[in-house]
């Protein structure tokens, strides 16, 4: 009886710590109270790999700062922080190393908050957006430096706002030469379609995400220096918008979707960017297509037609359908079951470049779009939406939005499987299925699926509150695991 209960904690043990390695751990010494920890928002210095992470609570900021090799080069303290600018929206990086976040109210109103590293102060200014019809859309950090996206569709305006001076100045975009359709084929502007829906989500480079969140059919992208806007919104078509963030003009084109002969009414399309290749999805009850196209020269670099008859060759998983991620999913035998699961569903691709492979996952949302779960952990988190269950996530951070979806175990329900394909887009059969994700997961599980060793011996499996924060570096994923008892953070590196 003994040896059973050894070996069901050493499996335990064993699955809780796999694939992951400790790159650090520090204590928030700078804390003098037991607040509550609001906050945690990592920020990476794009020209040195340095970082630093920003802890705050009710009152206060820590900031600890990080050299490319995980030791801690400087600690600051900030006092008094105002308490209305909850959610943390950005950052910029001076060339001497000053920050500067960006925060948001619920309403229109934001602060930005100046660090001056060297005379450890700071320095706050309030500012709104220039006109009240205005509404926040985004905001992207490229290079260390902070744009900020509104858009209003009473006039059809899209606005970046720069930060270069002292007063923020309003880059507005000409739309006018834009060609875009509604979801009917008419002519349509562009602010209409964009939001429609909201948030407008942003997709970060080889972040893994979730069907639910990959159903959105407005998504965001950034290459280089460059924003691209794609509109799923008609099934007919693929839109793209570009906005080049040094000239701030604004250019548009379009692509035929899958599936031509079957009427729009009876289709419904979507796709994901990735590399300058498109891959999109054209689904009808009868048939599915699944299409790469190089946006570059516009070739079809490869497409599969499939009847709900049909046997689905390409794929390296099961036909999946959950309602939780740790719950037991099931597992569909039939295309044939898979298409009319799929008819009822948002649809949804997505797709990951790693190790010279590329990761495809293709499936649904059959409830709504799911932003975050319902964990055990602290609460930690960027706050900007507020979930069913209490809990905010900021969208603004894609990387820690995408990972709380990807974590999601709401009660929403999705269809999926999987795909894995080499350079040239040729189906690799034996290939298994892994990202830094599913190992964060992994080493997540007891917290989230409740699974105690304490089951077996009285004992917590682990101490942690967890922190919910993750950060892209590098080529890999750094996530923030928190020790509310010792007031401790471990960073974790997990890979693709």
């Amino acid at each position: 009886m003994k040896k059973t209960l050894l070996l069901i904690a050493i499996t335990i043990i064993h699955f809780v710590t796999y694939s992951q390695e400790k790159l650090t751990s520090f204590e928030n010494s700078l804390a003098t109270s037991n607040s509550t920890l609001k906050d945690i928002y990592p920020l990476v210095n794009d020209k040195n790999d340095n970082f630093s992470i920003f802890i705050t609570d009710a009152k206060n900021v820590y900031i600890y700062d990080f050299d490319n090799k995980f030791s801690i080069t400087n600690k600051l303290l900030f006092k008094n922080k105002r308490r209305k600018y909850k959610n943390i929206i950005g950052y910029s990086i001076a060339e001497n190393g000053d920050y500067k976040l960006y925060l948001k109210n619920k309403k229109n109103d934001f602060l930005e908050i100046t660090f001056d590293k060297a005379k450890k102060t700071s320095t706050s200014k309030e500012f709104k957006l220039l006109t009240d019809y205005e509404t926040y859309l985004q905001s992207v950090t490229i290079n260390n430096t902070f744009y900020l996206i509104s858009g209003s569709k009473e006039v059809n305006g899209l606005y970046f706002y720069t930060f270069n001076n002292d007063k923020p100045k309003r880059n507005k975009i000409d739309l006018s030469k834009l060609d875009l359709i509604s979801s009917v084929g008419q002519k349509s502007e562009l602010m209409s379609i964009l939001m429609k829906s909201s948030p407008l989500l942003k997709f970060d480079k080889n972040t893994p995400n979730s069907i639910e969140v990959s159903s959105k059919r407005r998504k965001m992208y950034i290459q280089d220096e460059t924003i691209i806007f794609t509109l799923n919104n008609n099934s007919e078509y693929t839109q793209f918008v570009k906005v080049n963030l040094k000239t701030f003009i604004a250019s548009s084109f379009k692509l035929e979707n899958p599936l031509k002969k079957i009427k729009r009414r009876k289709k419904k399309s979507n796709s994901y960017l990735l590399n300058n290749k498109l891959f999109t999805l054209t689904f009808s009850k009868e048939k599915m297509s699944f299409r790469i196209t190089d946006l570059i020269n516009k070739e079809i670099k490869k497409e599969i037609l499939l009847l709900k008859t049909d046997t689905i060759k390409f794929r390296n998983s099961p036909f999946e359908t959950r309602t939780s991620t740790y719950k037991k999913y099931n597992e569909l035998k039939k295309t044939k079951k898979f298409f009319s699961t799929l008819n009822y569903a948002k649809i949804a691709i997505n797709t990951q470049f790693y190790n010279n492979k590329y990761y495809v996952t293709i499936g649904g949302s059959l409830g709504p779009v799911i932003i975050g779960y319902g964990g055990s952990g602290s609460g930690l988190s960027s706050s900007s939406i507020s979930l069913p269950n209490g809990q905010s996530v900021s969208f603004s951070n894609s990387t820690q939005y995408n990972f709380l979806g990807y974590m999601s175990s709401s009660e929403f329900e999705f269809i999926k499987f999987s795909s894995i394909l080499d350079e040239n887009f040729s189906h690799l059969k034996n290939e298994k299925l892994t990202n830094a994700f599913d190992k964060i997961k992994n080493h997540l599980a007891p917290e989230r699926s409740k699974l105690k060793i304490s089951d077996f011996f009285g004992i917590p499996i682990k101490k942690y509150d967890t922190s919910d924060a993750i950060f892209k570096y590098k080529n890999f994923y750094i996530y923030i695991d928190y020790n509310k008892k010792e007031k401790s953070f471990e960073l974790l590196k997990f890979t693709n």
